[in-house]
């Protein structure tokens, strides 16, 4: 007989494969998007400093690094970074577009650039096609990349994902509050179309993005 927390943890490693297929284009949605599991442990999740940041983009290789740059600068995940393209860039505005949505509904949202992302962007703009590529054509993995400049940076070890954690671990520390956080990331509204966040207007996630 299973116990709860065993198929809890099963249940959410299956949802976790199906977001991984969802971000390679294998499915349309996830299903258990919205699925209630029971509550664990929380584990503590690891936070780059700003050493370890720099030691990180110092060994990285020149595709990677412009990658991880932009996952720490929008909280973009993997698939929206490697989905995204130049017609989404907003230069003038200093604005990204985020079509290419794993929620449920797949919404659109907006994410200010940093200064560090708008001059690491402004380099390479292009008219059109993909932003992040390696020798001008799509990339679909990272894995091989990611270990190697993790080996050779010296650092704990770390998932692609926690580039993620860490952009939003980092509002957090310096007075977002969690409407605005979860605006910029893209969290999926569930049941509840009149969250807070979903309202949150552009100047006040420039603002959060400032902090930065």
């Amino acid at each position: 007989k299973l116990t709860e927390t065993t198929l809890s943890h099963d249940l959410a490693v299956v949802r976790h494969l199906l977001f991984w297929a969802l971000d390679e284009g294998l499915i349309a949605f996830n299903p258990l998007t919205r699925l209630r599991l029971s509550r664990s442990r929380k584990r503590r999740r690891p936070i780059l400093s700003w050493a370890e940041e720099q030691s990180l983009l110092a060994h990285a290789a020149p595709h990677l690094k412009p990658i991880i740059i932009a996952a720490l600068d929008t909280g973009l995940r993997r698939g929206e970074l490697l989905s995204l393209l130049w017609e989404d860039v907003d230069l003038c505005r200093n604005l990204l577009s985020v079509s290419h949505s794993k929620t449920a509904g797949g919404e659109q949202r907006e994410v200010p650039l940093t200064d560090r992302m708008r001059c690491m962007l402004a380099v390479s703009q292009k008219p059109s096609g993909l932003v992040l590529t390696f020798k001008d054509r799509p990339i679909s993995r990272i894995k091989t990349a990611w270990k190697a400049a993790l080996r050779r940076s010296e650092i704990r070890p770390l998932r692609f994902h926690d580039l993620r954690h860490c952009f939003a671990t980092r509002l957090l520390e310096l007075g977002v509050i969690a409407d605005v956080r979860k605006a910029l990331m893209g969290h999926s509204l569930g049941d509840d179309p009149h969250a807070l966040y979903s309202h949150v207007e552009l100047p006040t996630k420039r603002k959060a993005i400032e902090t930065l």
